[in-house]
């Protein structure tokens, strides 16, 4: 039996997140595009676990500085005081992190993508600290900085798997770089304990990331999909009406801000009953994802939509388009399915025809009147004989926005 994430990827195939579905991400690589919306979807979602963390950031270093100069402000000064500037610099990162997210919202991409560098830095700092603890060997000292740092990759930045990978493998190679330049061979023999707990730090926070990361992808997947369904006919893939209601009330207000002409097309297939009385109902499912398929072609602007708002019926919603190019695409239209003749058993011409209805936004028209315009508009093209278009009387060229 197959699972409901199963069944939506198998129905909306012909969708990105469909298709990803089903292709699987085991590599946690999304194609281009879906990556690209993924990683947006974790900014945001990570936001506020970066503000937390940088604060606590700052609060722990500080503290950290604060007890290391109570418990060695009277041992070794010059120490004392290449740990103070280590410890500030741990400080900054989070200082930065806080304030783009915080104050500077044009640029958070910025703080997102720099953190696995800064996470590195961090690291690096707390393993030069932890190594001078190993030298020295002082009753109480805060060690294992960098593996902290190494969970902290996996876990607490909201940055994707492979970006955490190479930053805690970064802090674990720069470690060992460290420790080869600054240690002796002796004290370079207990550091492979800390280099040992390090790499099942790696190996653990790798595993349960990945596992994360894979849940949290597949259920980006599945929300994204049914948004999908929720703004598209499962048929065509063109917008649904609720979608086109929603759209046509915005492009409304659009033109009218930009003062920019709006054209509403309104398409109804003729004879579509005796279509399907004659060849049964799957092929009329067949001409209406043609005919679908041959609209979609003239909505490719941007602010264009083309949506099924009914069995038959169909919409295209035009900006920034003049009642000339408006009658001008109606009339490639028509020759378009004119071209691909699609037999109709029961049609005077024997082939599939469509009338059309054109309305221009005029001034004070609301959504509704732009809509009842192109509806008449479209009941006069079929009066007329069918396989043409009309042009509401109040869209001729004198009477336009």
């Amino acid at each position: 039996m197959r699972t409901i994430e199963q069944q939506s990827a198998e129905d909306y195939r012909d969708t990105l997140y469909g298709q990803q579905l089903l292709k699987g991400f085991g590599r946690l690589l999304f194609v281009p595009e879906l990556e690209r919306e993924f990683r947006r979807y974790l900014d945001r979602q990570a936001r506020l676990a970066q503000q937390l963390g940088a604060c606590l950031l700052i609060l722990v270093v500080g503290g950290y500085l604060y007890v290391e100069h109570r418990l060695f402000g009277h041992l070794d000064s010059e120490w004392l005081y290449e740990l103070t500037l280590l410890r500030l610099l741990q400080i900054i990162p989070g200082l930065v992190v806080l304030s783009i997210t915080l104050f500077f919202k044009q640029v958070r991409d910025i703080a997102s993508r720099m953190l696995p560098l800064f996470v590195v830095m961090i690291g690096v700092i707390a393993a030069r600290i932890d190594m001078h603890y190993e030298a020295t060997q002082p009753e109480m000292a805060f060690r294992y900085g960098a593996g902290l740092l190494i969970i902290c990759s996996f876990f607490f930045l909201g940055v994707t798997f492979w970006r955490a990978m190479a930053s805690a493998v970064a802090i674990v190679l720069l470690d060992l770089l460290i420790a080869f330049m600054i240690l002796s061979p002796s004290e370079l023999q207990v550091h492979w304990f800390s280099v040992s707990y390090y790499l099942v730090l790696l190996v653990l926070g790798a595993i349960s990331r990945y596992a994360h990361e894979y849940s949290e992808r597949e259920q980006f997947l599945i929300r994204k999909l049914l948004g999908w369904v929720a703004q598209h006919d499962a048929m065509t893939g063109l917008a649904n009406r609720r979608s086109f209601d929603t759209s046509l009330q915005q492009m409304l207000l659009q033109a009218r801000r930009d003062r920019q002409p709006l054209a509403l097309m309104l398409f109804d297939l003729d004879n579509f009953k005796s279509y399907n009385d004659s060849l049964g109902h799957p092929a009329g499912d067949v001409l209406i994802k043609e005919f679908s398929m041959l609209l979609d072609r003239f909505a490719r602007r941007p602010l264009d939509l083309a949506a099924r708002v009914g069995g038959e019926e169909f919409a295209l919603l035009l900006f920034d388009c003049d009642a000339d190019s408006a009658e001008e695409i109606a009339g490639k239209l028509l020759t378009a399915l004119a071209e691909r003749a699609l037999p109709h058993p029961a049609a005077r011409g024997s082939h599939v025809t469509v009338s059309i209805g054109v309305a221009m936004l005029q001034p004070e028209q609301t959504a509704a009147q732009l809509y009842q315009a192109a509806d008449a508009a479209l009941y006069e093209a079929k009066q007329a004989g069918k396989n043409r278009y009309e042009l509401s009387p109040r869209s001729q060229r004198g009477d336009e926005r």
